[in-house]
C-alpha cells in the first residue's frame, strides 16, 4: 500500500507500507504533523493532495479522533445503528464489533454520560460497523485503561489479520506501539523521518538519548504449570493459574501477569497448550543490573524474580531536557544471551533450539555504570519485578 500526501506548509509525505504490516504506527514529537497526515487521508483537508494505491480499491476509509464526536441526538445503540446504514458488505457483525470494543454493557446509555473512555470505545465500534477498509485511530485510545485498552488493540489486530482492514494509529504511547504494531513511521517537522519496522524504528528512537525510559518487547513462549509441579510449591501452582504465568524467554523461565501479555485469547486456559508465543514489554526504568552471573539461577533472597542473562551492546548517555551538560543516566541497551544461562528452570523440551537474541532496555545512573565498571561485551544479569 502506497500513500501520499502533499499538504502546503504543514506536511508532504510518501509511505510504502508492506501487505504484512496488518497495524501501521505514527508517531512524532507534538505539532509534527500526524493529525494533518491523517485528516488529509480522511479527506478533511480540502487543499491537500492525496493518493493512496492498494492492491484493491479502498472504497470506505473510518477516522476516529481524540475527541469521539459522538452524535448527541442519539444514545449509543442509536450511533451504532446510523454507521449501520451505509456500511459496506465487508463489515463484521455488530456484536461481534461490540465485544471486541469492550461496550456491549453501554448500548442504552446517553452519550453525555459516557466517560472518556467509553466514549472513545464506542466511537471505535461506530467506525468499525461501517465496514471501512482502511481505519485511521488518532489517539483514539489515548483515554482508555491500560488492560481495555490493549484487549481492544488484540482485537484489532485479529480483525486486520481476518478481514484485510489496514489500521493506522497515531500514538505517544510507544510501548502500545512496540507490542501491537508491524510497522512503525516516525514523523518530524511533516517529513518521514524514519520508518520500517517497529523494532528497527524504536531501537533508532530510545538510543539517540532523547527517551528516559523506553519499553522493550520480549517474546517467548507460555510453559505448561504441570512441566514445573516438581519444583514449585502449591502456592505458585495456584498463582500460575489463576494470575500469572510462566514465560521461557531465551531458555529462562520469567514470571508475568496475564494482564500484561499480549497472547490470542483462547490460550488462557486451564491448561495452556506449549509452544503458544506471547508478547510483554518491559519498560528500562524496570530494569536493574547485576554483574554477579553466578546467582542469576535460584533466587531466594530477593523480591524480584525475573533474572534473564544478557550481554552489554550499547551504552548511551541521555541528553538532558535543556541540552545543558549532562543528565547523569544511561541507558544500556542489552540482548539476551543464550550461553549465559545455565537452562535448569525450563522444561527440557523448551530449548531443543536456541532462539535469536532478543533486546532489552535498562535505564541506569552514571554513577552505576562507573562502580559496576560497565561495558559493551560484560554478560550480566537483568533483573525485573513480576509485570
Amino acid at each position: 500500500m502506497k500513500l501520499s500526501v502533499d499538504l502546503p506548509g504543514r506536511i508532504s509525505a510518501k509511505i510504502s507500507v508492506g501487505p504484512s504490516a496488518h497495524i501501521v504506527g505514527i508517531t512524532g514529537p507534538s505539532g509534527a504533523g500526524k493529525s494533518s497526515f491523517f485528516r488529509a487521508l480522511a479527506g478533511v483537508e480540502r487543499n491537500a493532495d492525496v493518493e493512496m494505491r492498494r492492491g484493491r480499491t479502498v472504497k470506505k476509509i473510518g477516522m476516529v479522533f481524540q475527541q469521539p464526536m459522538l452524535f448527541p441526538h442519539v444514545n449509543v445503540q442509536g450511533n451504532i445503528a446510523l454507521a449501520q446504514r451505509h456500511a459496506s458488505d465487508k463489515a463484521i457483525s455488530v456484536e461481534r464489533i461490540l465485544t471486541g470494543c469492550c461496550c456491549t454493557h453501554l448500548l442504552d446509555k446517553d452519550v453525555n454520560t459516557l466517560s472518556g473512555g467509553e466514549a472513545q470505545r464506542v466511537a471505535i465500534a461506530r467506525a468499525l460497523a461501517n465496514g471501512p477498509d482502511v481505519l485511521l485511530l488518532d489517539e483514539s485510545l489515548s483515554a482508555i485503561d491500560l488492560v481495555t485498552r490493549r484487549r481492544i488493540y488484540q482485537f484489532l489486530k485479529s480483525l486486520c489479520i481476518e478481514t484485510g482492514l489496514k489500521c493506522f494509529i497515531v500514538s505517544h504511547d510507544l510501548e502500545d506501539l512496540a507490542l501491537f504494531c508491524d510497522e512503525l513511521i516516525y514523523i518530524s517537522d511533516g517529513q518521514v523521518a524514519m520508518q520500517g519496522g517497529a523494532s528497527d524504528v524504536l531501537n533508532t528512537i530510545f538510543t539517540s538519548g532523547t527517551i528516559e525510559s523506553p519499553s522493550a518487547v520480549l517474546e517467548g513462549t507460555l510453559i505448561d504449570h504441570r512441566e514445573v509441579m516438581s519444583t514449585e510449591s502449591l502456592t505458585n501452582q495456584r498463582m500460575q493459574t489463576d494470575s500469572v504465568m510462566f514465560v521461557d524467554v531465551a531458555n529462562t523461565r520469567l514470571y508475568v501477569s496475564k494482564t500484561a501479555l499480549q497472547v490470542d485469547s483462547h490460550a488462557f486456559t486451564k491448561q495452556p497448550p506449549r509452544q503458544q508465543t506471547v508478547r510483554f514489554a518491559v519498560k528500562a526504568c524496570d530494569v536493574s543490573i547485576d554483574t554477579n552471573t553466578s546467582e542469576s539461577r535460584q533466587n531466594t533472597t530477593s523480591s524480584i524474580l525475573n533474572a534473564l542473562p544478557c550481554k552489554i551492546v550499547a551504552i548511551n548517555e541521555f541528553e538532558c531536557v535543556n541540552n545543558e551538560g549532562r543528565s547523569g543516566k544511561v541507558l544500556l541497551t542489552l540482548e539476551t544471551d543464550c550461553n549465559g544461562t545455565s537452562k535448569t528452570n525450563v522444561p527440557s523440551n523448551s530449548f531443543a533450539t536456541e532462539p535469536n537474541p532478543q533486546t532489552l532496555y535498562a535505564s541506569v545512573s552514571a554513577i552505576s555504570v562507573h562502580k559496576l565498571s560497565l561495558c559493551i561485551g560484560l554478560s550480566v544479569i537483568a533483573r525485573f519485578k513480576l509485570l
